[in-house]
């Protein structure tokens, strides 16, 4: 049987910020970082009931964008895999859908992780990243 992985925040977003600023090119091989990649699309969704795929289709392509995702993971290919590790139920007969918070209970995320936004936290370390850039820059230029 699998052990429960557990995420603190600090990992959630240390992770995130690395699979993500570089572009995500496939899904990665780590179950860890799949965890995060899947409850960072499961938070962009939100907990709004039972979803038709129309109705889910537009977060998880807004996902998908904001995390810079190759061609290689469409929004049904995301769709599939969150449903596949338990971050998506869908009903029997396959037209509704819900988000459930950590999967099929393989991982326990830090409590704090659920009022966190992709979005404010991949803007953050953009900006980040842009700052020491010019800081750089501004070094340079002066030697």
């Amino acid at each position: 049987m699998s052990e429960t992985i557990h995420i603190t925040a600090e990992q959630f977003t240390k992770r995130l910020v690395h699979l993500c600023l570089r572009g995500l090119l496939n899904i990665p091989k780590d179950l860890t970082d799949q965890h995060i990649l899947l409850k960072s699309a499961a938070l962009s969704i939100g907990t709004a009931g039972p979803l038709t795929e129309k109705e889910l289709n537009d977060p998880l392509q807004a996902w998908l964008d904001m995390v810079n995702a190759a061609a290689e993971i469409d929004r049904v290919s995301l769709r599939r895999w969150m449903v596949d590790m338990g971050y998506l139920s869908r009903d029997a007969v396959g037209s509704r859908y819900e988000v459930r918070p950590c999967g099929v209970n393989l991982a326990e995320f830090d409590p704090a992780i659920d009022q966190f936004s992709t979005a404010e936290i991949l803007q953050s370390a953009r900006e980040e990243v842009e700052r020491r850039k010019q800081a750089y820059l501004q070094k340079a230029k002066g030697t």
